[in-house]
């Protein structure tokens, strides 16, 4: 045949093995994806939320310690995407301490999902966390990854956690933030008035050094004497005749007396006397 008549054997732009190497790998994606689908659907706890519950009512909760605000959320772990943890977070109204006068608790009670060989009758297995409400720990809103849903971030000095909440429950993770926000201005209203508290107290404490430590006089009142006055401030009456610049033991009545000069140490008033002090 004439060399222009001849049909051209058309080659592939691809070897032929890398096609069928192509066709192995999706298929062992495919399995492994419904692999993992089975496993999820096996190991994810039926009503999480009922156990949580529960386990938060019987366990967790201290005697007449109420539940102020709760929400439902889920937790998926790097290590284990496709096996969350669902469960509560939860605050309370726990008796306050000296620590923290405001008192209350922020829980986290998730229900970790079970062995998928594990029996069926096996007890379920939670990850319980809990934190004081207090300034050390700081709750704010954001986004899970790739902000595909909406979380709640705890940052504590000793460990932070992330966990999601289900758009269905948007308004109990609200409700939790308000409870959450109103704690924490409790506690700034505590800390303002331990704080004004405290700066009375030094104020006091320095006005008592300086009137320690200023002169003091008294006015002579009817029926006292030299010698009386003397021993009304623990004093004899040659310091007072001294601090005054008179002789003898004749006062007036309305005579204002210094008896204590200035002194470099405060000095406290003698018990059920009151001195008098220059304006």
């Amino acid at each position: 045949m004439p060399r222009r008549n001849r049909r051209r054997r058309r080659r592939g732009s691809y070897p032929i093995w890398l096609k069928y190497l192509g066709w192995v790998v999706g298929l062992a994606i495919l399995v492994t994806a419904a692999q993992i689908a089975v496993h999820a659907v096996r190991s994810d706890p039926r009503d999480a939320l009922v156990f949580a519950e529960r386990e938060l009512e019987l366990s967790v909760l201290h005697p007449n310690e109420k539940v102020l605000a709760s929400v439902s959320v889920w937790q998926r772990p790097a290590i284990d995407y496709f096996r969350p943890t669902r469960g509560l977070l939860v605050v309370t109204d726990a008796p306050g301490d000296s620590a923290n006068p405001v008192g209350g608790r922020l829980i986290y009670l998730g229900l970790q999902p079970r062995d998928p060989l594990s029996r069926p009758d096996a007890p379920p297995t939670f990850d319980e966390r809990e934190w004081p409400l207090d300034t050390a720990m700081v709750v704010t809103p954001t986004r899970t990854l790739f902000f595909l849903s909406r979380a709640i971030r705890i940052a504590a000095p000793s460990e932070g956690l992330t966990v999601g909440v289900p758009s269905p429950a948007s308004g109990n993770a609200d409700a939790v933030l308000r409870a959450v926000g109103k704690k924490y201005g409790m506690l700034r209203a505590v800390g303002w008035q331990r704080r004004e508290a405290r700066r009375a107290s030094d104020r006091e404490r320095q006005v008592a050094a300086h009137q320690g430590r200023s002169e003091w006089f008294h006015t002579v009142r009817r029926g006292e004497a030299l010698a009386s006055v003397a021993r009304m401030f623990n004093t004899t009456p040659d310091e007072i005749r001294t601090l005054n610049g008179i002789t003898g033991d004749k006062i007036k009545l309305g005579q204002k007396l210094k008896v204590k000069g200035w002194t470099k140490k405060p000095v406290l008033p003698p018990g059920g006397v009151l001195p008098e002090y220059l304006p």
